[in-house]
């Protein structure tokens, strides 16, 4: 009598993050990538400015090539919670809140909120 193993389906998991966002790690190591900068220096300033500018939950991580390889900048990806996903590349000397802002902006295809203020009418 043998024993075959179970094949169970991988169990779900809930992650204690809502946002991902990506660094690319080797683009410092090609020869026409940044200067003077590390992935994880930009992975640092990203946290920073996500906790900054309340990123719901964001989750900064080293990848490897994500295939696009601008040059002297890093490449930097964003899943936001609505599941888009946008892509930038971070040059020494950008703004960590600018590039989180360029990120996690709403995109035209989503529903907008409704704000509570009122905006001046034209009269």
């Amino acid at each position: 009598m043998t024993h075959e193993p179970s094949h169970d389906a991988p169990a779900p998991l809930k992650p204690g993050w809502k946002s991902v966002v990506l660094v690319c790690k080797a683009c410092e190591k090609r020869s026409k990538g940044p200067k003077k900068i590390s992935a994880r220096d930009v992975a640092k300033q990203l946290a920073r400015a996500c906790r900054d500018v309340r990123v719901p939950r964001a989750r900064v991580v080293l990848t490897t090539c994500m295939g696009v390889c601008p040059k002297k900048a890093f490449t930097v990806a964003a899943a936001a919670p609505s599941g888009r996903i946008t892509t930038i590349a971070f040059r020494r000397g950008d703004d960590a809140g600018d590039a989180v802002a360029v990120l996690f902006a709403p995109s035209a295809t989503e529903p907008q909120s409704k704000s509570t203020s009122s905006a001046p009418s034209a009269t």
